[in-house]
């Protein structure tokens, strides 16, 4: 009789079609797990050049104040001393 084997080739047809299945599976958290990576490093890319940016304005702004003295001489508040006698 032939029905054991026909049997076996169908069990090993049907475990080779739940294989690809479960390998697809995987394939796609795999996928989407690097879809999520890329989107993360991207909006952190975008994120350091807008803090360059303004690290580089911060700085550019600094400079110029400190090159540039002021045209009005500031005076303090504290009290003169007084001559020596």
């Amino acid at each position: 009789m032939n029905l054991p084997s026909v049997h076996t080739s169908d069990l090993r047809r049907h475990q080779a079609g739940s294989a690809v299945i479960v390998v697809m599976a995987l394939l796609t958290l795999i996928l989407v797990y690097v879809a999520m990576n890329l989107r993360t490093i991207n909006s952190l890319g975008r994120e350091l050049k807008l803090l360059e940016r303004q690290q580089s304005h911060r700085l550019r702004t600094a400079t110029h104040r400190s090159t540039n003295p002021p045209a009005i001489p500031v005076t303090t508040n504290s009290n003169p001393t007084p001559p020596a006698h």
